[in-house]
């Protein structure tokens, strides 16, 4: 597996374009194109505020790949994958973490340094970096709910993830991420737009985060269930073509079907079958677009037996017919 270190970005791509987009004393954005046969292609946009960094990173891989972040540096952000599977591993929490595509999290690392394994060979993410002056100014106004408990570990210095799993964006944050990324204004209009949407993920993230502590599941997970559940995430990112069955699945994995059934969910916010469904449609979306099998072909490669149910699923995913001219692979 190729392994891309992220401080070190500029000697594994052969062909790097940089342009300063805009510069003042309050906004800065630059974009970056790099492409290296064989390795990657993809590109990334900055945007820095007085408060935060905003960054998109969109990348495509013949194969897996992993990015590696060898620098323990204090970091909090926010992360919103828009496409792509990904598990990260820090060198300070004993457990990986997994992001699936439409899915975010928040969290605050007094050493970030470890490794992201890539496991699609598209990755599309958005993150936000929070500046620590900024985040101090928020930790003195605060007293009860996510955000006072997020506060709190930042001036504890303690570790603080907002949730096990990828939390699945709810529609506002969606419209949110496609707002920043089509903002139609120009100048400093435009970057005072996207300051102001920024905040507003921030606010959303928090406020989903504050229900999901106001509800919490009553299930107490051991660590032995854990590490069996992640296991079996990581074999259906293998083996979603596969004829998969729970039954199959828990006797592989030494799991009953409901902690089966209530952990997929608990964890990684999704069925197993919606899982092996949303792989097997990304797999359909690429060969369609690379020209590599026709419509028919691609629905009985993914296991159905009827094209017509297949290009209605395809649709109703995608917006757009499984038949028409193919597009780019797009959020």
């Amino acid at each position: 597996m190729d392994i891309i270190d992220v401080a070190h970005w500029d000697q594994y791509f052969g062909t790097t374009q940089q342009q300063v987009v805009y510069n003042s004393d309050r906004y800065t954005h630059f974009a970056v194109q790099f492409e290296q046969p064989g390795l990657a292609a993809g590109k990334l946009n900055a945007i820095n505020t007085p408060g935060m960094m905003f960054t998109e990173l969109d990348i495509e891989a013949s194969q897996p790949f992993c990015l590696k972040d060898p620098l323990p540096t204090e970091s909090a952000e926010s992360v919103f994958v828009l496409e792509g599977d990904v598990e990260s591993r820090f060198d300070n929490i004993g457990s990986p973490l997994y992001f699936g595509s439409k899915q975010h999290n928040i969290q605050y690392n007094t050493a970030f340094a470890g490794t992201h394994i890539i496991h699609s060979r598209r990755f599309h993410a958005c993150t936000i970096t929070y500046h620590r002056a900024y985040l101090d100014s928020l930790a003195t106004c605060e007293a009860a709910g996510a955000l006072a408990l997020f506060c709190k570990h930042l001036q504890q210095k303690n570790n603080f993830l907002g949730a096990v799993g990828g939390i699945h964006w709810q529609q506002r944050i969606a419209e949110l991420i496609s707002a920043i990324r089509s903002c139609p204004f120009t100048g400093v209009t435009r970057y005072i737009f996207i300051e102001s949407k920024l905040l507003e993920l921030f606010v959303l993230q928090m406020d989903q985060l504050h229900a999901l502590q106001s509800n919490p599941e009553g299930i107490h997970w051991s660590a032995a269930d854990k590490e069996k559940l992640h296991a079996v995430k990581e074999y259906i990112a293998i083996a979603y073509l596969e004829a998969l069955s729970l039954k199959a699945i828990t006797s592989r994995f030494g799991l009953n079907e409901y902690k089966l059934k209530k952990g997929y969910k608990y964890f990684f916010h999704t069925t197993v079958f919606g899982d092996i469904h949303r792989l097997r449609m990304q797999e359909a979306k690429q060969l369609l677009h690379n020209r590599v099998m026709n419509v028919t072909e691609v629905a009985y490669h993914i296991g159905y037996n009827n094209v017509s149910s297949f290009c209605c699923a395809f649709k109703k995913m995608f917006g757009y017919n499984a038949g028409a001219t193919p597009l780019p692979p797009g959020p």
